[in-house]
């Protein structure tokens, strides 16, 4: 069975799932998922957390988080007007106050229902200067 490159790019992922910060949010910034990994990543900004609005759990999201979000939600909703239903992938790194996090968000249209697709935001630390 042959994947593409982008299915490989997903196998390849350096940190394992149990390190990595995962969260999944609405359209309308409700927090549908977090796991405990993004939430400790979260602690590791220098900057004062803030909250998303509207979400349904108390784990504060800080401005890089809700920055990715915010690029995310607007690529998701260009591919939703234009009709365009493929999944994407939008790449930042932050520093924290102990290393690197690269921060991965990822936009998923649904077609039958605008309201139905998510964005998913993962975390993967790097302590230390090691580039990612």
């Amino acid at each position: 069975m042959f994947s593409s490159q982008s299915q490989l790019a997903i196998h390849t992922t350096p940190a394992p799932s149990s390190m990595t910060g995962v969260i999944v949010l609405s359209m309308d910034c409700r927090i549908l998922h977090i796991n405990d990994a993004a939430r400790g990543f979260a602690r590791l900004f220098d900057r004062e957390p803030r909250r998303l609005q509207g979400h349904t759990t108390t784990a504060p999201l800080s401005y890089p988080l809700i920055d990715l979000f915010h690029d995310v939600l607007a690529k998701l909703e260009k591919h939703i007007a234009a009709e365009d239903w493929s999944q994407f992938e939008i790449t930042h790194l932050a520093h924290s106050v102990d290393g690197m996090v690269l921060l991965r968000g990822f936009g998923i249209p649904d077609q039958a229902r605008r309201q139905q697709s998510r964005v998913v935001l993962t975390l993967h630390h790097r302590s230390g200067p090691s580039p990612l």
